[in-house]
C-alpha cells in the first residue's frame, strides 16, 4: 500500500511513481528543502499565498537545474512548462520547456502528472512525493523526491506551480 498523509487508499492513489506522498513537512532532500524554505519565505510576505511575480529564479540558482515551473492553462485543463531545468532533462531524458503536460508520453506518466497538478490547482495545497519512477520504462526504479508548490497570480486561484526534483535520493529509513 502507498503511504501518504493525504488520506487516500492505494486504490485512490493511482500515481505510478509514488511510494510516499503528502505533506511537504515530510521532505528530506536538500534540493526540495531549499525550494520549500524559499516558498515559505514568499508566503510569509504575501499573506500565505506566494505569487509568481515574487519569484526570482536567480535567488534559486544553486538548485535551478532541478526546478520546473508550470503555467496553469485554462484553469487546469492543461499545464505548460515555463521553465525546465537542465538537470531534469539529463535525469529524465527529455527537454520539456514550453511543452504541455497533455503531450507527455507515455500516457501513464501524462495522466499521473495531470491528476497531481489538477489537485494542486483545485486545493491550493503543496505536495511532496518520494519513491521510484515506474511509469517511464527507460528510467525504471530511479529513486527521487519532489515537491510541487502552488503560486498565485493576478487572477484568482493557483496560476503556476513551481517544483523541485532530487534524483538518486533515498530518505533515511526508506532503503
Amino acid at each position: 500500500m502507498i503511504e501518504n498523509s493525504l488520506g487516500w487508499t492505494s486504490e485512490e492513489a493511482t500515481f505510478p511513481v509514488a511510494r510516499q506522498e503528502g505533506d511537504i513537512a515530510l521532505c528530506r532532500s536538500p534540493v526540495c528543502l531549499e525550494l520549500i524554505r524559499y516558498w515559505q519565505g514568499l508566503a510569509a510576505r504575501s499573506g500565505g499565498r506566494p505569487e509568481w511575480g515574487q519569484v526570482r529564479l536567480i535567488d534559486l540558482y544553486k538548485i535551478a537545474t532541478f526546478l520546473a515551473v508550470k503555467d496553469v492553462v485554462d484553469n487546469g485543463t492543461d499545464f505548460r512548462n515555463r521553465f525546465w531545468g537542465t538537470g531534469l532533462s539529463d535525469a529524465l531524458g527529455f527537454e520539456a520547456t514550453n511543452k504541455c503536460v497533455s503531450t507527455y508520453e507515455p500516457a501513464s506518466m501524462r495522466d499521473a502528472v495531470h491528476r497531481r497538478y489538477s489537485r494542486i490547482v483545485r486545493t491550493g495545497n503543496p505536495e511532496m512525493v518520494r519513491g521510484y519512477i515506474t511509469s517511464m520504462p527507460e528510467h525504471d526504479h530511479l529513486p527521487f523526491e519532489l515537491v510541487h508548490l502552488p503560486l498565485w497570480g493576478e487572477d484568482p486561484g493557483v496560476r503556476h506551480i513551481i517544483s523541485a526534483y532530487q534524483f538518486d535520493f533515498i530518505a533515511a529509513g526508506d532503503d
